[in-house]
Formats: C-alpha cells, structure tokens, sequence
C-alpha cells in the first residue's frame, strides 16, 4: 500500500495535498496504545488505514483488502477511497455516507 500512495502520480498527489500520512508499527504489541485508541482498527489485518481530521477525531477506518484487486491494491478503488475523505473544499462543503 505505501508503495502505491508514493508510487502512482496521481495518488501521490491526493496524498500530499490533504492528508499526513504516518506509518505506525503494530507488530508485537508495539503501539498498543494506538491500535486501543482507534478501535482496534488491526482486526482486520495489515495494512490498515485509520483517517483522522485536523483535530484528531477519527473519520473512518479502511480494510485494504476492500481496495484490492487480486493480488494488488487497485489504484481505481484507492483514489475512490482518498477522494471521498478528504477534506472537502469549501465549494464541495457536503456530509460524507
């Protein structure tokens, strides 16, 4: 997955523009702390990602698995996930589903 977030241009881009990326170790109980504070997000597996806004309330949480095709992470359905949260420009001020 991170591969694919520096990797393909204009998922790249998405990345840089509106969101901080952090990678978090989560391998042999290291942060568990974090994994307790968002929900266990970890039960569904590794990679997961965990969106926060600007003031660190959690958004949603994503199993990769849902944006893979086969045996890869498909771009299509990552920049979907990217696109529906980030921030929303004042223009595009509407709820989230």
């Amino acid at each position: 997955m991170s591969g694919l977030l520096n990797t393909n241009a204009p998922i790249a881009r998405i990345v840089k523009e509106n969101y901080v990326v952090v990678l978090i170790d989560v391998d042999s109980g290291h942060n568990e702390d974090v994994v307790k504070r968002y929900g266990n997000p970890t039960r569904f597996g590794l990679p997961v990602l965990v969106v926060l806004d600007a003031d660190g309330k959690q958004l949603t949480t994503q199993d990769t698995g849902k944006l893979e095709e086969g045996d890869h992470h498909d771009p299509a359905k990552v920049m979907a996930f990217l696109e529906k949260w980030k921030k929303p420009s004042a223009a595009e001020k509407k709820p989230r589903e």
